[in-house]
């Protein structure tokens, strides 16, 4: 990874922390699509719901196209809150699918972030008799379950 853009993201991210009146300690890595930031104490986004971190991710992804000219993508998470709700995402897909199938019908999921998808998706792939599949556009895409 460039680490122009390493370093821009921990500057920015500790001068905002600052100004916060927060310390975060912070790792900076490669990810799936772009670059993944975990955040580790920063209070201020501990326990916080996914439009929180996915605004600050849109900040950094903001500043780094200002500083650097660099259209990069940019997923933050803070003190595991993704991987929790990924496991929490998992429970209520088994628990939809079962409620399909025992009413015959197809549920309509509320609009996801992609990786909260992905997650169901995951859960239900060799989940029987029920297939899932996404629907919508941009931020109103969401994941539907249905009896096969």
């Amino acid at each position: 990874m460039d680490q122009k853009i390493v370093q821009a993201i921990e500057t920015f991210l500790h001068g905002l922390f600052r100004i916060a009146g927060e310390t975060a300690l912070l790792r900076v890595s490669a990810g799936e699509e772009g670059v993944f930031v975990d955040l580790q104490g920063a209070q201020v986004f501990v326990g916080q719901n996914q439009r929180a971190l996915r605004a600050l991710a849109h900040l950094v992804e903001i500043y780094l196209k200002h500083t650097l000219g660099t259209d990069v993508s940019v997923q933050v998470d803070a003190d595991g809150y993704r991987e929790r709700r990924k496991a929490e995402l998992r429970e209520l897909a088994f628990q939809l699918a079962e409620e399909a199938l025992r009413e015959q019908k197809k549920i309509v999921l509320d609009p996801m972030e992609p990786y909260e998808r992905k997650a169901i998706h995951e859960a239900l792939s060799n989940f029987p008799r029920v297939r899932t599949y996404s629907e919508g556009q941009g931020e109103e895409r969401r994941v539907v379950i249905e009896p096969t």
